[in-house]
């Protein structure tokens, strides 16, 4: 039999997932939040990106920018 190769949609954090995920960010050290930047914005202009995944990696993509600190 073979696979459903559907995938299911994204569920939007909630707001317990959205503080975790600021938490762990502002705790990264600025290299590692530079490389997660790059990945993120990578990952936004793949263009196999799956649609629901996009509002997930946007907003991991601003609390890193929020939690990079100023050169």
């Amino acid at each position: 039999m073979k696979k459903d190769l559907i995938i299911p949609a994204m569920l939007p954090y909630t707001s317990d997932e959205e503080t975790a995920l600021a938490a762990k960010l502002q705790a990264l050290p600025a290299s590692e939040l530079i490389q997660y930047i790059q990945s993120a914005e990578n990952s936004l202009n793949n263009s196999g990106l799956a649609p629901s995944w996009r509002p997930r990696i946007e907003l991991g993509l601003s609390i890193a920018k929020a939690a990079l600190p100023p050169v």
